[in-house]
């Protein structure tokens, strides 16, 4: 049974709805990705592939097929790790080009995020940033919303600051250690 659609917000195929606050904190978290890395694009959209936001030179790119096969890719991937005894959660999946250089990952159980990143910028950096904007967005959709919660509110919480950069440095090397 289909939910009724949320005032203000909206619902996605995979069962995520999306609130006006939600949208805003998804936004904005995508905003400071693209500045942090920086990505070339950003492609969100929920597991069966219905697009949620974008970011970047977009060109000729059909993002509605390429919303479908991002969460196809990373389904198939989770079904490769689970098969091969590797599955954790927020894995990365890479593809290095010539010119850019592909991720693609989970952000919960209801979003994947394809992020596009210059051959330049030096892909541990890249990945430290986009695991953690991963689970950024993972709290964002199963934050439990109040009516009078803020965006600003969410998004402070949700920040994806490097100021700290030897504590987020130190995590990936334990995280790196114990996978």
């Amino acid at each position: 049974m289909r939910q009724p659609k949320p005032e203000g917000g909206y619902n996605l195929r995979s069962g995520l709805v999306i609130y006006p606050t939600q949208q805003e904190a998804i936004e904005t978290l995508l905003n400071k990705l693209a500045q942090q890395i920086p990505a070339t694009f950003i492609l969100l959209a929920d597991v069966t592939g219905q697009v949620v936001s974008t970011r970047g030179g977009q060109g000729e790119i059909n993002t509605v097929s390429l919303g479908s096969l991002v969460a196809g890719d990373l389904a198939a991937s989770h079904e490769i790790a689970r098969l091969t005894g590797q599955f954790q959660e927020y894995q990365l999946v890479l593809r290095e080009g010539s010119t850019t250089h592909t991720f693609i990952c989970e952000g919960g159980q209801h979003l994947a995020m394809l992020v596009q990143v210059s051959t330049e910028v030096p892909l541990g950096w890249a990945r430290m940033i986009i695991r953690k904007a991963a689970q950024r967005l993972s709290e964002i959709a199963d934050a439990p919303l109040e009516a009078n919660q803020e965006a600003e509110e969410m998004i402070a919480e949700l920040d994806l600051d490097t100021d700290d950069f030897s504590t987020l440095f130190s995590e990936a090397l334990d995280d790196l250690w114990t996978e």
